[in-house]
């Protein structure tokens, strides 16, 4: 298992940078840098907090290290678009379900508009 991998495409697939990453966790970037090599585990409350910060569950977290390889967030994605999907990850479902309705309502004005 290679947590540190998963840990560095979650945090380059939110357009982090290893300085932006360890200062929500925490630690200094080359603690996160060692990690992110597989050179050094984290202790359960670094690791709790790099989860915390990536906005996962640390089961997630493992579950995502024994998988395939992550996609990254395109590269044409704003950062507009990548708060519009933190934002929406944050949501109750009741808000997402509006929030999607909302969103197909002016995809199709926009449509038609254009």
């Amino acid at each position: 298992m290679k947590i540190g991998n998963t840990i560095e495409q979650l945090r380059l697939r939110r357009g982090w940078s290893q300085d932006e990453l360890a200062e929500r966790v925490g630690i200094t970037k080359s603690s996160l840098s060692r990690m992110e090599h597989d050179n050094q585990w984290p202790r359960p409350e670094t690791l709790e907090a790099v989860a915390s910060a990536l906005d996962i569950k640390i089961y997630q977290l493992f579950a995502l290290a024994d998988a395939e390889l992550l996609p990254t967030a395109p590269s044409s994605w704003v950062q507009d678009e990548q708060e519009i999907v933190h934002a929406y990850r944050a949501m109750e479902p009741d808000a997402r379900k509006q929030y999607r309705e909302l969103a197909r309502i002016l995809a199709d004005k926009g449509r038609t508009e254009g």
